[in-house]
């Protein structure tokens, strides 16, 4: 498991109590995943469409997509319990 998760805990009992909390919610973590995956392929539909070329502001709208896409990976990454995966 992550330890950034537990990072703010002090004692092995808090930890261990919290990380049972985490794996408890299992399916919630990757339920949003699965929604963050749905979104992250709109962004990738969206850059690839020819309109967005036309934006006079393309530049910037990239690199709003692009710290998108980034954030929504590192999301992703912390809600994956099983690092192995």
């Amino acid at each position: 498991m992550n330890q950034i998760w537990t990072a703010h805990l002090q004692t092995p009992e808090e930890k261990q109590r919290f990380i049972n909390q985490l794996r408890g919610s299992s399916e919630v973590f990757e339920r949003l995943n699965e929604l963050i995956e749905m979104k992250q392929k709109e962004l990738g539909a969206a850059e690839r469409n020819i309109s967005a070329y036309e934006n006079p502001n393309w530049a910037y709208l990239q690199a709003h997509r692009n710290g998108y896409a980034s954030a929504s990976t590192v999301i992703k990454n912390l809600l994956t319990l099983d690092q192995q995966k």
